[in-house]
Order: structure tokens, then sequence, then C-alpha cells
């Protein structure tokens, strides 16, 4: 569930922060998101920072996660943003979100979007920025990428509702091109890279967790090789099928332990196969010191399901991801090539998933290859980098702000046609 602000957080949700100017002497940009999940919080902080450093005041405004959302357990409240409850509903197994936030974006100069069709806010923000309003900028990959999920209808809702954006913030290179696929204009996209921040992972703030830190200290003394997983276990990470390369690879290995962080509707599972499996510990969403803690000692990612940020982790800790090449991963999985992952053909089936598991932790020289390929792609697919890449994007989204008319003949010209 998530956590509710407190009473001191409610008191200041809408003062700037301190040393910002009142609002109207700099420009402002408004991301209204439906909720913040734990990972994205140090990315909200450092944009709103970055920003500033440009000329820019940075709001957030977010709500609740979807039901679908929140048995993840990683929905957080960011103290300096203005936390909003959503109003929620469910038709024909889409979910609609209401942001009842109107009354905030009094002043506002540039709105951030999530492109997702289920928002509701999203319709009336983008006509009324065709009016004269703030211009709208959506963030998203273009569309959905997972054929098994995918509402046919609601994704040509969004192809079609996207090309009124003003300014369009791409997850990753293959975003845009989806983007400039349904007539984006490319000078209106900022590819941002899309990342997390690795340094919690690098340098913990603080000791793990009791439980943690007897399960290291035991692993650690015991000379096991650690695979991992975190990530939201939901039905997109092919838990059963995971827990059937384990029970293969701990058959063929004494040496072999595996740890699994997350939450999710799959995540019993693992807890209940942990109860007669030894080497295999579930220990439900950890963040923080917890999280640091087991990546230091993992030396492979086991994640044969729907990946996407989960590969910067990888990278972070040097434990190299073995996944397969999936036709819904998130565009993150992009990241990956030959030099820091094993990517093994769809339908490689579990026993030949375990036995590219076992030859990778035989072959040292291998393995300590690809783990240096991923301290590389650590750095080459930074927050820092993606920070900049979106408070440039900023910028260039409120430049190029001008009159209804002229942004449409504008578009017109740069796009060959009408949008």
């Amino acid at each position: 569930m998530i956590d509710q602000p407190s009473a001191a957080e409610r008191s200041t949700e809408n003062a700037p922060r301190s040393g910002a100017t009142t609002v109207g002497e700099r420009p402002t940009a408004a991301f209204v998101m439906e909720w913040v999940p734990q990972y994205r919080v140090p990315f909200y902080d450092r944009v709103r920072d970055a920003a500033a450093e440009r000329g820019v005041e940075v709001r957030l405004i977010h709500g609740d996660p979807p039901a679908s959302r929140r048995r993840r357990d990683d929905a957080k409240v960011v103290p300096w943003a203005e936390y909003v409850p959503n109003k929620l509903w469910t038709v024909k197994g889409l979910e609609l979100t209401a942001q009842p936030v109107l009354s905030r974006l009094r002043d506002v100069d540039l709105l951030i979007l999530q492109q997702e069709t289920g928002l509701l806010l999203n319709y009336p923000m983008m006509a009324y920025s065709r009016l004269g309003g703030p211009a709208v900028a959506l963030w998203g990959h273009g569309h959905n990428f997972n054929p098994l999920e995918a509402n046919g209808l609601a994704e040509n809702v969004k192809s079609k509702v996207t090309k009124w954006a003003d300014w369009i913030f791409a997850y990753t290179d293959r975003s845009k091109v989806v983007f400039e696929s349904i007539g984006v204009p490319p000078s209106r996209i900022t590819v941002v890279q899309n990342s997390v921040d690795i340094s919690g992972l690098r340098n913990a703030d603080g000791p793990p967790s009791d439980d943690v830190a007897r399960l290291v200290d035991r692993l650690t003394t015991e000379k096991k090789r650690v695979g991992w997983i975190v990530s939201a276990l939901d039905r997109w990470k092919r838990v059963p099928f995971l827990l059937d390369v384990l029970d293969r690879i701990a058959a063929e290995r004494d040496d072999f332990e595996f740890v699994a962080l997350g939450a999710g509707d799959d995540a019993s599972i693992l807890i209940e196969a942990s109860q007669t499996r030894p080497w295999l510990h579930a220990l439900g969403a950890r963040f923080g010191a917890d999280k640091a803690a087991i990546g230091a000692i993992a030396e492979i990612t086991i994640h044969p399901g729907l990946a996407g940020l989960h590969v910067v982790e990888a990278f972070a800790t040097e434990s190299p991801m073995v996944t397969e090449d999936l036709d819904y991963h998130s565009h993150e999985v992009d990241y990956l090539d030959d030099d820091n992952a094993v990517i093994l053909p769809r339908n490689t089936g579990a026993e030949g998933y375990a036995q590219a598991v076992g030859r990778l932790l035989d072959d040292r020289s291998e393995l300590n290859r690809l783990q240096q390929g991923c301290v590389a792609s650590a750095e080459r697919y930074s927050i820092d980098q993606m920070v900049n890449n979106f408070a440039d994007g900023i910028v260039n989204a409120l430049a190029v702000r001008r009159s209804p008319g002229k942004l449409n003949r504008s578009l017109k010209r740069e796009s060959g046609g009408s949008r």
C-alpha cells in the first residue's frame, strides 16, 4: 500500500522549496503522474534540481497506483510533491484513472503527462493546450510492446492522441522510432535513455536488515554461487518457469543458491517453494541496504520474463543477466548485448536455460568478461545522463511554445502535412 503523507508534508505540499523564486518569475513545469514507484524518487529529486539550474521550476503531482500495481508494494509519496488521491474505475478490463488536479495547474507552463490511454486528464489538457493552455508533453514508450496485454482499441486511441502533444519524452531510441512512425516530428522528441539511480546499490546508506545480514554472511562464508532476481513478480516474469529453471540448476550444483527480491501476484509461488528448498530465498520487496547487500554477492541475474529497468540494476551489481529474446520485453532490453548479458533464443526451454546458466557459472573467464561489460554499460546508461536529457528536454519544450495557430502551422511544416 502507498505510504500516506504526514500532516507536515500535507501542510507544505504547495510551498516552493527553499531558495525557489515565486511562480511567474520563471517558467514552471509540472509532472502529473498517476503514482510514484520507489525507484523513481531519486529521478524526480534530481531532475527538479537540474531544471532549477536551467531556470525552470519543477513540480510533481501524483496519486495512488491502480489496482493492478498495488501488490508490488513499492509506491511512495514524495515529501516535496503534491499528493492528490486518484479516482479509479475498471471498464471492460481497461483501468481508467481520474486525477482531480485541475485547481493545482494554474500558472503552469508545461505539463508532463504519462502516455497512457486510461489517464483521463490527458484528453482535456491536450485539447486545452491547443486553445492556449499550458504546453503538454507526453512521457512514454510509444505503444505497448506486450502483445498479450495490449488493447488494440486503446493502442489506436493512444497513437492518434499522442500526435496532439507539444513535446515527447521517449524512453529509449526504439521508443523514438515508434513515435516518429505515428507522425511525431523528430525535432519534438527527447530521448531520455530511461535509467534508475544505482548509487545505493554501490554505496549503501547504512547496514542491511538482520535477516539479510545473516543470509549474506552465510552465503559468503560457504562460498556459494549466488543468482538473484530483483523485480515485481507478476505473470510477465514467468515465475513458474523461473522455478523450473532453478530446480534444474540446483539439482546439478551443490554450491548454488538463489535470492528473489520483489512482491507481486506470483511472489507467493517462490515463497511457498522456498519452504522445501533450502537454497531458495524469497525475501519480498526490499530496497536500499538490503538490495545492495544481496546485489554485492550476486554473480548472475536469472530473469527469464519481461525485462525493463532491471537490466540497469544488473549492470550496477556486475551480475550479468540471462534472459530470453521475448517479444514483450520493455525497451530497456535494448541496453543488453553480447558484452554484458546472455540472451537466449525464445522457447529455449527450462533445461536449455539451466544449462546456459551452469555454463556461465563454470566459465570464470566468460563471466568476468560480461561483468566488465556491465561496468561499462552502467556508466553509459546512468541516471545522470537521463536527468540531463530530461532537463534539457523540458527547456526545449518550453522554448518551442507558441500560440496555438503558429504551433499548428509549424507542426504541419515539420511533419510534411496535417497532424
